[in-house]
């Protein structure tokens, strides 16, 4: 049975979360965007992602089922997001909402925003050194969490009241915080790189 691959933009960024990003002070639990690993490639199995950092250590993402500090279930071994979707967050929190700042793993430079039925059930990342495909199962959006909606608002040491709480939260749902994938079984480890394109497979 023949498949239809279309073009989904280009992948711009990719990171990794060695550790989580709620951290826990004496004034509450607040989300530390400082904790994200900016890195030159990503390797993706059925067990989520690893990467070298720039200093040459070897992690696991958080959401790896191996991290030793997981309390995630598997159904969010990798996250995506879009460039459009930071730029409609600019548009309404500011400037230092800058792409990546969600945490997501591969941000994908792409100029509409994008939401469940537009990425279907699977989607392809094509190596741009290699030509390689690697296939991810789309399974659902990732669900804002209250920390990040207090620092998308800039309310941190603040906490915004329920009303805007809630409007915050729906603004970002749905998938413009991102969205959450494992990848398709009986695949080779795969790499991610910026530069490889992305396609929705259907």
């Amino acid at each position: 049975m023949s498949e239809n691959f279309r073009q989904l933009g280009r992948v711009k960024l990719v990171q990794v979360q060695p550790n989580g990003l709620i951290i826990e002070t004496s004034s509450g639990y607040f989300y530390d965007a400082s904790r994200l690993v900016n890195v030159d490639s990503l390797t993706i199995t059925s067990k989520g992602i690893e990467a070298l950092t720039p200093e040459g250590e070897h992690v696991l993402d958080i959401h790896h089922i191996d991290h030793p500090d997981k309390a995630y279930d598997n159904d969010d071994l990798v996250c995506i997001g879009f460039t459009s979707h930071y730029q409609a967050m600019r548009a309404q929190f500011g400037e230092h909402m800058v792409d990546g700042i969600a945490g997501e793993n591969i941000t994908i430079e792409y100029d509409q925003e994008v939401w469940l039925d537009d990425l279907g059930q699977q989607i392809a990342i094509e190596n741009a050194d290699t030509g390689h495909m690697a296939r991810l199962d789309v399974l659902s959006f990732a669900a804002p969490c209250a920390e990040f909606s207090h620092f998308a608002s800039r309310s941190q040491n603040k906490k915004l009241p329920a009303a805007e709480l809630k409007d915050t939260l729906q603004f970002l749902g749905k998938g413009r915080r991102g969205f959450l994938l494992v990848f398709s079984e009986n695949q080779e480890p795969a790499t991610v790189q910026p530069g490889d394109r992305v396609f929705v497979v259907g």
